[in-house]
C-alpha cells in the first residue's frame, strides 16, 4: 500500500496540466473525475463477487496491473474521449484493488481492533500519498507531464510482481499452498451459478442490509462525504491553488507539496485516531470528522494566506484520517460475517455514486458560478447531511442487536 499510495499521490499535482494541457473547461475536468467513479461503481457488485469466488490475493494483483496500465495510458492522452477511457480502466482496477484490500483487513481482524488493524495500512497509503505528490511534481517539471505517467505505470506493475510473489491469501477456506479449497458442494454451486446471477443475487442482499437504520444511515452520510470530497478535494482544490488569477498560483512541484503536507498529517495521525475509534465508538469518530471536512471546505474558499491555508488544510486532513477508516469499520461490525463482503460493496457502492454526482456537479457549478462558489456548495452539502445524520441518531430505537456506537 506504500507504493500504491505512492503512486496515486504522484498523479495528483500533474491532472490541472493535463487539463491545461488539452484545453478542458472544470466542467469537464469534472467529467473525467467522475469517469474514475463511474467506473468503480459499475466494479464494485462484480469485484465483491469475484474475490469472494476467487480470494483476495489474485485481485491484489491483477487490480494494479489495470491501474497502472490505465495510469500510463493517461500520459499519452491526446482527447478528453482517450482521458476518459485511461480513468475507467483505473476506476476498475481501483475497485477490485479496494475490495480485495479491504477484506484481506476484515479476515484477519475483530470488531474490537478492526479500525486499529486497518489503520497500519491506511498509513502506509497516506505514507504513499504524502512522498508521491512532491515527487510527482518535481519529475513533472524535470522529465515532463508524459515520462512521470509512465514511470508511474511502471511503478504499478512493479507492485503487482511484488505482491503476487509475496503476498499470501486470508479467505477462511484455505489449505495447503494457501489455495483455496472448495467442497464438492461449493463446486456445483458455482458451476450452476452465472456471473449474472450472482450479481442478482448479491444486489438481492443489500434490501435487508437497507433495512439496518444505522447501516442506512451511514452509507447516506458517506456518500454525500464523497460528493463533497470529489467536487472540493479531487476536482476543485488543484484548480484552485493552480489557477493564475487566484491567490495562490502554484506551479506543480509547489501543489505537490501542499498534497505532501496533507498526507503526512493522515500518516502521524492514523495510528492514535484508529486506537480512539475503537475506544469511544465508530459512530462519533464519523459525526466529528464528517464535521471537521465540511467545515473546512467552506472555510478554504476565504483564505488569501499561506498561513490561512496550511491551517485549513491541516484542519481538513485531520477530518479525513477520521473517515479513513471509520465508515468501513463501522458496517463491518453492525452486520454477520457472511453479509460483510456486500456490506463493503454497498457502501463504497453509495460513495462511488456520491464520488461521480459531485465531482460532475461542482464542475458544472463552478463553470457557471466560480470555483469558490462551488468550493462553499461541496462544504455545505456534507455539513447538512452530518447534521440530519447526528438528528436522525436521535430519534428511534436500536433496530440492530449489534452495538450501534
Amino acid at each position: 500500500m506504500l507504493l500504491v499510495g505512492s503512486c496515486v499521490g504522484m498523479i495528483t499535482p500533474i491532472m490541472p496540466y493535463i487539463v491545461e494541457d488539452l484545453s478542458l473547461s472544470t466542467a469537464q475536468f469534472g467529467y473525467v473525475i467522475s469517469a474514475f467513479g463511474f467506473a468503480k461503481l459499475l466494479g464494485n457488485i462484480p469485484s465483491a463477487i469475484l474475490v469472494e469466488r476467487h480470494g483476495r490475493k489474485p485481485y491484489l494483483v491483477y487490480s494494479l496491473l489495470a491501474v497502472g496500465a490505465g495510469t500510463a495510458g493517461i500520459g499519452f492522452a491526446g482527447a478528453l474521449d482517450q482521458l476518459l477511457a485511461c480513468r475507467l480502466a483505473v476506476g476498475l482496477g481501483v475497485a477490485a484493488l479496494s475490495t480485495s484490500a479491504t477484506l484481506t483487513i476484515t479476515d484477519i481482524s475483530t470488531p474490537n481492533n478492526r479500525a486499529s488493524t486497518m489503520a497500519p495500512v491506511m498509513a502506509a497509503f497516506a505514507a504513499g500519498t504524502a512522498l508521491g505528490p512532491a515527487v510527482g511534481g518535481i519529475l513533472a517539471d524535470s522529465i515532463g507531464v508524459q515520462n512521470t505517467f509512465s514511470m508511474i505505470g511502471v511503478a504499478f506493475l512493479g507492485n503487482a510482481v511484488l505482491n503476487g510473489t509475496f503476498l499470501t491469501e486470508t479467505k477462511s477456506r484455505v489449505s495447503r499452498g494457501g489455495r483455496l479449497v472448495y467442497s464438492e458442494k461449493d463446486k456445483e454451486e458455482e458451476a450452476n451459478e452465472t456471473f449474472w446471477t450472482a450479481c442478482t443475487t448479491a444486489v438481492g442482499q443489500w434490501q435487508p442490509l437497507l433495512k439496518n437504520r444505522h447501516v442506512r444511515n451511514a452509507i447516506i452520510l458517506n456518500s454525500c462525504y464523497w460528493v463533497s470530497l470529489s467536487g472540493a478535494q479531487m476536482t476543485l482544490l488543484p484548480l484552485f491553488l493552480t489557477d493564475p488569477t487566484l491567490p495562490f498560483a502554484m506551479t506543480a512541484a509547489t501543489l505537490g507539496k501542499v498534497y505532501a503536507g496533507m498526507s503526512i498529517v493522515q500518516v502521524l495521525g492514523s495510528q492514535p485516531l484508529a486506537i480512539l475509534t475503537d475506544k469511544i465508538g465508530k459512530k462519533p469518530v464519523i459525526i466529528a470528522g464528517s464535521a471537521i471536512v465540511g467545515g473546512s471546505i467552506c472555510l478554504l474558499t476565504q483564505c488569501s494566506t499561506l498561513e490561512t491555508l496550511a491551517a485549513t488544510l491541516g484542519l481538513w486532513s485531520v477530518g479525513g484520517v477520521f473517515l479513513s477508516t471509520a465508515p468501513i469499520a463501522y458496517v463491518s461490525d453492525l452486520v454477520e460475517e457472511g453479509e460483510r463482503a456486500q456490506a463493503i460493496a454497498l457502501l463504497r457502492t453509495c460513495g462511488d455514486v456520491g464520488l461521480l454526482v459531485g465531482a460532475t456537479t461542482t464542475g458544472m457549478l463552478a463553470d457557471i458560478s466560480s470555483i469558490e462558489g462551488a468550493m462553499a456548495f461541496s462544504g455545505g452539502v456534507l455539513l447538512t447531511a452530518t447534521s440530519w445524520y447526528v438528528a436522525s441518531g436521535r430519534m428511534g430505537g436500536n433496530n440492530n442487536q449489534k452495538d450501534a456506537s
